[in-house]
């Protein structure tokens, strides 16, 4: 029996180490594998390890690493979440971890981490925390860009647009125009090429051309930049991935060339340019007009931190020793993909305070030194890499890479205008007391106190003035105050009379005017639900319409994903499906709808703006929640008596609670205002029913209204 156990224990104390020395190997093994960029590998490697070793910290953070750096967000969130169970976690997960969440748009949630992050560097989780506020607040701004997805854009890797007289050259991994000559790397399954075509956003692949005869093509090389006044390009070789990110501090693989730009915007004459460093990466360049300055970026050493931006002159000739750019441009992170246009230096950084990956900020030069960059801010910038900000030399168009959600493969390519707006900014002071519901039909006036805007009709062009708020008004409300719970704001309230700063209620000069006053264009946007704050969300686009309208009834199968709305843009009113607030549910609905035959269709990441959006159909599970009850499915077809409650400029104010028992709650929106409306009424009668209930609960305006097809009229 001794001899049996003494057996066993040694056949145990063998097989732990054999178990742990085979993990190992396949963990060397993956490391090498993460190192020479093939992922895909190394994650099976990793995971072979962890077959052997479940506690392999580094095994997990490779998988992990390896998810985001092949641009899969999720997958890489789910494999940071599992390495939190573990002890003495690595000294960088936290920092490493809410970036990651920063780039899926999880403000809060990467906040927070940024925050722990402070334990190991307080300057840095300081500033990366403070960075996440920054990025709830510009993308909940108004948009001064809007984005075309550029028509040439296919389900592979498009990057780096550049403008030849009226054409964009681009680069790309698309297969669907692969040439003949065999792709001999044993990593890399597909062929990066240059490709021209029409400078139009809506151009397809019938208006793409090789930019390069088969001979003279590498496969390789991308990004390219012309001078615009002199026949000289710069050219940058790679080893970049289809699918895969671009960037990495440590990489040696990127080397810069210059060559001479023939009449078609090919080139010829390739030359290295004089000052590549070896054993360090230089590209991206770009060239002034002239063709003499060259601004490039470079993980050589001497930098501030990952890739810098460097300045180099032609002067008799040669080209200058090159320049860092300074504080005021480069930062600890990577700046790349600079572009110069002899006036502004537009260029990306993933550290500069930004919305999640790489931004695009903008500098020039004052007084000979570099002013502090800006961020392009919301409509140019996403939550994801933003580069290759390019300017067209003549027209105010811009260009860029991006691989945000919304677009066709795994990096597109955007055209960007600036949108002209000559809408009125107006700065409202919020009061610490809750206001009244008004009729937005009717004037609100007093003589008593005053106001802090004059209350207006919508039905009519009416001047907007504010008068001035008294010094003693405590006042201010900020986004996170809606989105979150609400503090109570300390007051002296031994010195203020909030009785006194009441909103005085309405007076009705003109009652049997205003009940003549239609409803016209207000537009229904949520069913069972109110939507109180523009938190970020994802949709699912289906189509866009620019001037005809499109038979929406061929999008309504896909209600049992969710509900379809109308989104307006400047220019378009975009079909939509959604919305969804978890990125993984957003891509799997993705997938099942492409299945159904909608291949066409992509996912965004957008505020969700109210006073744009219309409610189409109602998802099939939102009016199954409501098959149950007492009240009728309210698909708007067809006329149906509804309540309207009371609007307000801001929907915090409303209380659902109040009525959610006594039928269907709507949201409605016309312009700045949002109408509450209650359905679910099969009669006149029921809906009178109702209106006296509300009337009793404090919505003293209820009156019973009558919507026909989505438009709410006033009963005559």
């Amino acid at each position: 029996m001794q001899f049996t156990r003494n057996f066993f224990a040694i056949v145990l104390l063998i097989t732990i180490p054999l178990t742990l020395i085979t993990a190992q190997k396949h963990l060397i093994k993956a490391e090498r594998q993460f190192e020479l960029k093939a992922f895909n590998l190394a994650i099976e490697n990793a995971k072979k390890a962890i077959e052997k070793d479940p506690a392999c910290i580094d095994c997990h953070r490779l998988v992990a690493e390896s998810f985001r750096m092949m641009n899969n967000n999720v997958d890489a969130a789910i494999w940071y979440r599992k390495m939190e169970r573990f002890p003495n976690l690595p000294s960088d997960y936290a920092f490493n971890y809410g970036l990651l969440l920063k780039r899926m748009g999880q403000y809060d949630k990467a906040k927070k981490y940024f925050n722990e992050y402070r334990i190991i560097s307080p300057e840095t989780g300081e500033y990366f925390a403070q960075s996440c506020d920054f990025a709830k607040e510009t993308l909940s701004s108004k948009k001064n860009f809007e984005l075309n997805l550029f028509g040439v854009s296919s389900k592979n890797t498009d990057f780096g647009p550049a403008i030849f007289e009226d054409k964009i050259v681009f680069s790309s991994f698309r297969p669907d125009l692969a040439r003949s000559k065999k792709n001999t790397s044993l990593i890399q399954d597909q062929k990066c090429q240059f490709f021209i075509a029409d400078n139009d956003f809506k151009s397809t692949k019938d208006d793409i051309n090789y930019l390069l005869p088969e001979n003279k093509e590498s496969f390789d090389m991308g990004a390219i930049h012309y001078a615009a006044a002199a026949p000289i390009c710069a050219v940058t070789r790679h080893n970049f991935k289809d699918g895969e990110k671009q960037i990495f501090s440590n990489d040696l693989e990127l080397t810069l060339y210059l060559a001479t730009v023939n009449y078609n915007g090919s080139f010829k004459d390739l030359e290295p340019f004089p000052h590549n460093e070896v054993g360090y990466a230089t590209g991206f360049g770009t060239l002034n007009p002239a063709g003499n300055i060259l601004y490039f970026s470079s993980n050589r050493p001497g930098g501030e931190g990952g890739f810098d931006i460097y300045a180099s002159y032609l002067k008799n000739g040669e080209w200058t020793y090159p320049e860092n750019l300074g504080k005021k441009v480069n930062s600890p992170g990577n700046e790349i993909t600079p572009f110069f246009d002899g006036e502004t230096l537009y260029y990306s950084s993933d550290y500069t305070t930004g919305l999640g990956g790489f931004d695009v900020f903008s500098t020039s030069v004052n007084t000979g030194k570099w002013k502090t960059p800006t961020n392009m801010g919301n409509g140019v910038n996403s939550p994801e890499d933003d580069y290759y900000f390019t300017k067209h030399p003549v027209s105010e168009s811009y260009y860029l890479t991006s691989n945000r959600l919304g677009g066709r493969g795994s990096h597109d390519i955007y055209l960007v205008h600036s949108i002209e707006t000559h809408d009125v900014e107006l700065e409202f002071a919020y009061e610490e007391t809750v206001p009244r519901a008004v009729n937005i039909d009717q004037d609100v006036v007093s003589s008593e106190i005053i106001p802090t805007a004059k209350a207006v009709n919508l039905e009519q062009d009416t001047d907007i003035s504010i008068a001035p708020i008294p010094e003693n008004i405590i006042t201010g409300t900020t986004q996170d105050d809606v989105n979150e719970t609400t503090e109570n704001v300390e007051t002296e309230s031994e010195l203020i009379d909030f009785n006194k700063l009441l909103p005085p209620k309405a007076v009705d000069l003109n009652s049997t005017n205003s009940r003549s006053i239609s409803l016209a264009g207000a537009k229904r946007v949520a069913f069972g639900e109110v939507i109180r704050s523009s938190s970020n969300v994802y949709f699912i686009q289906l189509a866009a319409l620019f001037r005809s309208e499109a038979n929406l009834n061929e999008f309504s199968s896909l209600s049992e994903y969710g509900s379809i709305y109308k989104v307006k843009h400047s220019n378009a009113t975009k079909v939509k499906l959604g919305y969804f607030l978890d990125e993984y549910q957003a891509k799997e609905v993705l997938r099942q709808v492409k299945a159904s035959g909608h291949s066409d269709a992509f996912i965004t990441y957008e505020v969700l703006n109210t006073s744009r959006m219309e409610l189409v159909t109602v998802s099939e599970t939102t009016v199954d929640n409501y098959s149950n009850s007492s009240f009728s499915t309210a698909t708007t077809t067809g006329d149906n008596y509804k309540i309207r409650l009371a609007s307000y400029e801001d929907p915090i104010w409303f209380d659902i609670s109040k009525v959610n028992d006594i039928g269907v709650i709507e949201q409605w929106s016309k312009g700045e205002w949002t109408i509450f409306v209650l359905s679910g009424y099969k009669s006149m009668q029921e809906a009178e029913v109702a209106r006296v209930a509300a009337m009793n609960r404090g919505f003293a305006d209820a009156e019973v209204v009558l919507d026909r097809n989505g438009i709410l009229e006033k009963l005559k």
